[in-house]
């Protein structure tokens, strides 16, 4: 068997999120964040918000749900937190960190669903708990604090107004 077993909705936030992961790449690697402006981005957002609430509805376990509603908090905040007027000052900060997040929320199960999953029938790590796994996770994270911190320091920043155009 070369595929792992997977229902039409499994396929469904498979395939539908699968776009979502060079484009965050991409994003991350040309702008540093997550610019929810840029064309790129609104087509990360649209792959995003696919496999978050497709996810919500196919993952059954807890922690999986957990970041499936986590992935759907951080899109939502990330994507509007620049409408409202009150947080207009510190919108860049929110977005940033709440598009960071969702990164996140695409890598962590991306990196144990490949680990637990493929190659099919013999997978690399037998479960999530798997220490392979576990480090990866932790990794991942470590990556998003690391990151987090970096693009936080970059938004200080006073010429950000003009590499962030």
């Amino acid at each position: 068997m070369l595929l792992p077993q997977l229902s039409a909705l499994g396929w469904f936030h498979t395939l539908g999120s699968l776009p979502a992961v060079p484009l965050a790449l991409y994003l991350l690697f040309r702008y540093g964040r997550i610019p929810p402006e840029k064309t790129v981005a609104k087509l990360f957002l649209a792959f995003m918000f696919v496999g978050a609430l497709s996810g919500v509805l196919v993952i059954k376990s807890p922690p999986g749900a957990a970041i499936s509603v986590l992935s759907l908090g951080s899109l939502i905040v990330g994507s509007t937190v620049g409408t409202f007027k009150p947080l207009e000052r510190h919108h860049w900060w929110i977005q940033t960190v709440a598009l960071s997040t969702a990164v996140f929320t695409l890598f962590l199960p991306s990196v144990t669903e490949i680990l637990t999953r493929l190659p099919a029938g013999d997978p690399i790590a037998e479960s999530p708990e798997a220490p392979l796994v576990v480090s990866f996770q932790i990794l991942l994270l470590l990556t998003l604090i690391v990151g987090v911190t970096l693009q936080l320091l970059f938004l200080r920043r006073p010429v950000r107004a003009t590499v962030m155009a």
